[in-house]
């Protein structure tokens, strides 16, 4: 018999304070809150995401996936206890978005509906969830789950948005680790955590948060190597983001057909045959983009792109200026615009829709966004980073940019925008990590320059 010190494995001790921590989080939460459905959503969240990476994520990258992802947690689920209850004190209001409402309302309708024996066919096929059937769907369930041990609440719900949250740093993580080391990957999915769209968002009930996971999960996958079991991820994942909204599930099928092609060329040899199949395969593509609404945003742009900004921009707002230039310098400009929001800031603290201080995090990311344009462009048009990335990667990167342009000419708020982000993020991280502290000096004074003019620019043009 050996009395030597068993060794332990180490890895999760970490992830395990973090886990405590969340729990002791959610206990505080539920007393607040006077609901002990608090807690157990919480535990329902955790179990879901410590899951999902066990299926998705390798093994040798696995615990330090699952910290990333409990650290987020944590930080959003903080984050939005400050935000829930912040408002209700300084504002008497419970969200900060107008679309909130609906979105917690709709949860108490289908957690009604499904106790009274409705369908997950039947909600979908309810004609006032049309464009968001699987988002209210997940809202009724966990609205269900509630009830069994407490009430459905506004803080139960956001519970599972910033689960979601949580999953997106994690996932960039691993995308970052096909191409970086282990330290830079780290660093990578931090920032992206704290400085891009996700923590704004992730505090409110919005399907946004849901459809960027969606899309990070079908970016992470296509670089993948090729398998039928990443095709059938892939698939599902689109599917799930087409009943989140239609207009973005469509367009996801330009990032899983990236996948199927390699695919198809890496198991067939025949050029005839990879032709056949392509055709038939770009021929679906169409049919779906034909009958639904992505048609809408094509007819936008080739006829009347100028007049929808301008009829839905406030008078005498940029976003308007910008919709009457002439076609084509107008797309540029509102794309363009759109990658600088909020902008100016400080509309945040004057418009009546708007809450101010709560929306910290949401000009973090619009400053912090613009100077991350600096590094893709530089690295873009002069280290000809393009060229030197993997096909699979350009290929996802010229969607992303397509997607982008036409989102500019619908809507140019971030909502809509950064599904896509994390690919251009990739690019910008790229470029970073080539340069000296000399460039990337020169590049954060560049940007925050230009940033300094346009503003000026703006209150000059506005008074």
């Amino acid at each position: 018999m050996s009395f030597t010190k068993k060794k332990y494995n180490t890895h999760y001790v970490p992830s395990l304070f973090l886990f405590i921590a969340i729990f002791l989080l959610s206990f505080g939460t539920m007393m607040i809150d006077n609901n002990l459905s608090i807690i157990i959503v919480t535990l329902l969240g955790l179990s879901i995401g410590i899951g999902f990476a066990a299926l998705l994520i390798k093994r040798k990258n696995l615990s330090t996936s699952i910290y990333i992802f409990l650290l987020f947690f944590l930080i959003y689920f903080i984050h939005t206890v400050i935000i829930t209850y912040g408002l209700i004190v300084f504002y008497d209001t419970v969200h900060i978005k107008i679309d909130e409402s609906y979105f917690y309302k709709s949860s108490i309708d289908v957690a009604y509906k499904l106790n009274q024996g409705y369908t997950i066919v039947d909600i979908f096929n309810i004609q006032r969830y049309g464009d968001v059937p699987a988002a209210v769907y997940m809202n009724g369930q966990i609205a269900r789950v509630a009830d069994i041990f407490g009430r459905n609440s506004i803080m139960v719900q956001k519970i599972f948005v910033l689960m979601f949250s949580a999953f997106i740093p994690m996932v960039m993580y691993n995308i970052s680790r096909l191409y970086l080391t282990e330290k830079e990957s780290i660093i990578s999915a931090f920032i992206y955590g704290f400085f891009s769209f996700v923590p704004y968002l992730s505090s409110m009930i919005l399907r946004d948060v849901h459809v960027a996971f969606t899309f990070i999960i079908v970016i992470f996958i296509t670089l993948q190597k090729l398998s039928i079991k990443n095709l059938i991820i892939l698939l599902a994942v689109s599917t799930l983001s087409y009943f989140l909204r239609e207009q973005t599930g469509v367009f996801l099928l330009g990032f899983t057909s990236v996948y199927i092609f390699a695919l198809i060329h890496n198991l067939l040899r025949n050029f005839y045959m990879e032709l056949f199949l392509y055709m038939i395969i770009l021929g679906i593509i169409i049919i779906i983009i034909v009958n639904s609404s992505l048609m809408d945003m094509f007819n936008t742009i080739l006829n009347s792109s100028g007049e929808r900004q301008v009829a839905q921009a406030a008078s005498g707002s940029m976003g308007a200026k910008l919709a009457k230039l002439p076609y084509g310098l107008n797309i540029i400009g509102l794309f363009g615009y759109g990658q600088i929001q909020p902008f100016p800031f400080t509309y945040i603290f004057t418009k009546s829709t708007y809450k101010g201080f709560f929306q910290i995090t949401y000009i973090m990311a619009g400053i912090a966004w613009l100077l991350g344009w600096g590094f893709l462009l530089y690295g873009v048009f002069k280290r000809k980073i393009l060229t030197r990335i993997d096909l699979k990667l350009q290929l996802i990167l010229l969607f992303s940019m397509a997607y982008l342009l036409l989102i500019a000419v619908v809507e140019f708020g971030v909502r809509r925008q950064m599904p896509v982000y994390p690919v251009l993020y990739m690019i910008m991280v790229f470029s970073y990590l080539e340069l000296d502290n000399n460039k990337r000096n020169k590049i954060w004074i560049t940007m925050a320059s230009l940033y300094l003019t346009i503003t000026i620019i703006f209150y000059f043009l506005k008074f």
